[in-house]
């Protein structure tokens, strides 16, 4: 990844956490969103710049207006990128990098969405939003046939896993529920007298009326 693209991403790293505060507190808009589990395509044995390299040779382009994506174990995403079949298309896959922590490899998640360009409200409700068909999508573009194979077909040489274990599937429940736990400690603690309320932490889950929790930039641990 080039420092153009390095600037990019500490750029959107660093304002769009702002943003997103002043959004919510004006109309309830977001500026930071979630990665979900579902969304989970495959584990890439490479480096950010080297996925990112694959994802520009298969005809995705990087995509700065997305909102920024953070997990719920607080990874903030490296990387977006977006394809569409022409630049006026209805529709887009979205691909979301995140790198792992204390090891060589990235995360990479994706949906299929309504164009930004084309539908930008419907885009940013999240309508027509579809997470199984993304995640199809992009490993028939990254994988080879089944996806039994140990390299990636889009970068040759490059090793992947798909994780199907429960440890993955259930670390965003546990996440979330530690998260509502230490809400309700910091609820009750604030009502107690003799207890000092400034160290009350800024609620972590966003519940929003389509029933898709969300997460504030809080979750991070930055802010």
């Amino acid at each position: 990844m080039g420092y153009g693209a390095d600037f990019i991403n500490a750029l959107r790293r660093s304002l769009l956490p702002q943003l997103h505060f002043l959004l919510r507190g004006t109309f309830g808009g977001y500026a930071v969103s979630h990665t979900t589990a579902d969304e989970y395509v495959l584990t890439a044995r490479c480096s950010e710049a080297t996925i990112e390299a694959v994802l520009a040779a298969l005809g995705f382009s990087r995509n700065p207006i997305a909102a920024l994506k953070v997990r719920m174990d607080g990874n903030t995403s490296e990387g977006s990128w977006v394809w569409r079949p022409s630049l006026l298309a209805d529709e887009q896959l979205h691909i979301v990098v995140h790198d792992l922590r204390n090891e060589t490899g990235v995360d990479v998640y994706a949906h299929w969405e309504y164009s930004w360009i084309r539908h930008p409200y419907k885009h940013y409700v999240a309508r027509g939003y579809d997470a199984e068909r993304g995640v199809a999508l992009a490993r028939r573009w990254l994988v080879d046939g089944d996806g039994d194979g140990s390299e990636l077909a889009a970068g040759p040489g490059i090793e992947y896993e798909i994780d199907h274990s429960l440890a993955r599937r259930a670390s965003e429940h546990l996440w979330l529920s530690y998260y509502r736990v230490e809400e309700h400690v910091a609820a009750i603690r604030s009502k107690l007298p003799f207890v000092d309320g400034d160290g009350v932490s800024k609620p972590k889950i966003i519940e929003r009326e389509d029933g898709r929790d969300s997460v504030s930039p809080t979750i991070t641990g930055k802010l």
